[in-house]
């Protein structure tokens, strides 16, 4: 954490924002161990391995997330072993990390493997980061970054960004950090209680983690309060189900029972949610399915064959590509949307 961070910080519980800070230990990036006490009300938030500490009393479905994240085998070798995320799997399996999220073609990042949710979603994100049209300017918050490698590559490009997470997966971003000098600040916080005063970012960005949330009205409420004037929150990839579409489908129900708090919610809900919550403009982006056929099959090493090709085709047809991508989006909205994007706009 630097010291920056202080001044758009308040307390979880008085809402004030003036701090006593103690340090421990300060390198030349940042505070690495310390103790910050609310100067009002007395509450303590640590400062362990650079992360500033701003849980409080967890949700009953967020802390068995959380648990649930933290102690099963995320990383599975070719062997079988698996490994729970903390720094001795991060040191060992360093060059994997450091490869997100396109990753280096192996058996991690194809279907199956640990890393394919990241792998799978590379080309959309860094579309998205092209669609935002980043001036390197922005101050941007990342709610759910997990191992926060989209924090890492939006911190590339200049801007100043905050990943925020429940787990201890935010102690990856010291790879980050001595692979090529990005910085990000990061925190232990809640996205429906954020420690943050008003008006603090221009940009939240997640990527599949807000369907978690059982109060959708309400995290958007939240995160309006702590956008900007015309602050955009950029929901990539997130859980979303056709209107008609069953809700009650294998991966899902397998999510819910491994302990993941997954919802199910169709696009005109994601859009209503966003409204209520405060937003004056939503925005809904469909990917291409071509593009994503084509990225699939080759992720999966299949570079030939009849459908292939025509797909292929069919992308090089700009008029084509275009009309197909107009003439789909009713269809898709109402039985399956697949890959998606949600844009709400303060």
């Amino acid at each position: 954490m630097r010291r920056d961070l202080l001044a758009f910080l308040r307390c979880l519980d008085c809402r004030q924002s003036e701090w006593n800070l103690t340090v421990t230990l300060e390198d030349e990036r940042e505070i690495r161990e310390g103790i910050l006490e609310c100067s009002f009300c007395r509450r303590i938030y640590k400062i362990e391995n650079g992360i500033l500490n701003a849980l409080g009393i967890l949700p009953e479905e967020v802390a068995h997330e959380k648990d649930h994240a933290e102690s099963f085998g995320y990383l599975t070798t070719e062997s079988g072993e698996k490994y729970s995320i903390n720094r001795q799997t991060i040191t060992q399996f360093k060059d994997l990390f450091l490869q997100l999220p396109t990753g280096d073609g192996s058996r991690y990042f194809q279907p199956g493997g640990s890393f394919e949710n990241q792998a799978g979603n590379a080309r959309r994100f860094f579309e998205t980061l092209e669609l935002l049209r980043l001036t390197g300017r922005e101050k941007v918050l990342e709610v759910g970054a997990s191992f926060g490698w989209a924090s890492w590559r939006m911190a590339q490009r200049g801007c100043e960004v905050v990943a925020l997470d429940v787990t201890d997966y935010l102690i990856t971003a010291d790879l980050y950090f001595e692979q090529d000098g990005s910085y990000f600040d990061r925190l232990s916080a809640d996205m429906s209680a954020l420690p943050f005063k008003d008006e603090s970012f221009d940009i939240i960005f997640s990527h599949s983690v807000i369907h978690h949330c059982k109060d959708l009205s309400k995290l958007f409420h939240e995160f309006r309060r702590v956008l900007r004037p015309n602050g955009r929150v950029v929901a990539l990839h997130e859980c979303a189900f056709g209107v008609f579409e069953d809700k009650s489908g294998k991966a899902l129900q397998e999510a819910i029972h491994e302990g993941f708090n997954e919802n199910a919610y169709t696009i005109p809900q994601w859009e209503k949610r966003a409204r209520q919550g405060g937003f004056r403009k939503v925005k809904i982006h469909l990917f291409s399915f071509i593009d994503d056929y084509i990225d699939r099959k080759e992720k999966r090493g299949i570079h030939s064959s009849s459908k292939l090709s025509f797909a292929r085709w069919a992308r090089a047809q700009k008029f084509l590509y275009q009309f197909i991508q107009k003439i789909t989006f009713w269809p898709r909205i109402l039985i399956r949307p697949k890959a998606w994007m949600l844009i709400a706009t303060k």
